[in-house]
């Protein structure tokens, strides 16, 4: 399955996803990797609706995302994975997944969150988990949208 976007954003699917990510990206599948989502058909629906109808949309557990990913069950299709947090993310590595570049692309305050781009906060969990993706050779970029000139903060996270 080649892999156009892994993004980690708290809000997920939202306009800067669909209005430029998925212009810019053109994916044929995006999945949300995400257990509560995945058990919500609310929360799916909702999602789901702002997502043009030629693009097919995913709503995986993240032990489903990890199997899908080892066993390159969309092969054929051009794929855009978005991550609620770092948590998640971390999982699915940790369960034998390779990922090497991901983009942090919108993790909003909340408490004990500290800022580390005007998009980018950061708790001392969050700094954990990409410190431990670094150390997995996994370059981590950040930017919010595809217009913008991506970053890389393995340094700042370390």
């Amino acid at each position: 399955m080649p892999l156009c976007l892994v993004r980690i954003d708290d809000r997920l699917i939202h306009g800067q996803v669909v209005l430029g990510w998925a212009r810019a990206l053109k994916p044929d599948r995006i999945v949300v990797a995400n257990d509560r989502v995945a058990g919500n058909q609310w929360e799916r629906k909702f999602y789901t609706s702002s997502v043009p109808t030629h693009i097919k949309v995913s709503f995986l557990d993240l032990e489903e995302t990890s199997r899908q990913l080892l066993n390159n069950l969309f092969k054929t299709e051009l794929v855009m994975i978005l991550f609620e947090s770092v948590k998640d993310v971390h999982t699915v590595i940790e369960s034998g997944v390779t990922l090497e570049k991901i983009n942090v692309g919108g993790l909003h305050y909340r408490k004990g969150a500290v800022e580390l781009l005007p998009f980018v906060f950061l708790t001392d969990e969050d700094r954990t988990y990409l410190r431990e993706l670094v150390k997995k050779s996994v370059t981590l970029t950040a930017q919010d949208i595809p217009g913008n000139n991506p970053r890389v903060i393995n340094s700042l996270v370390v």
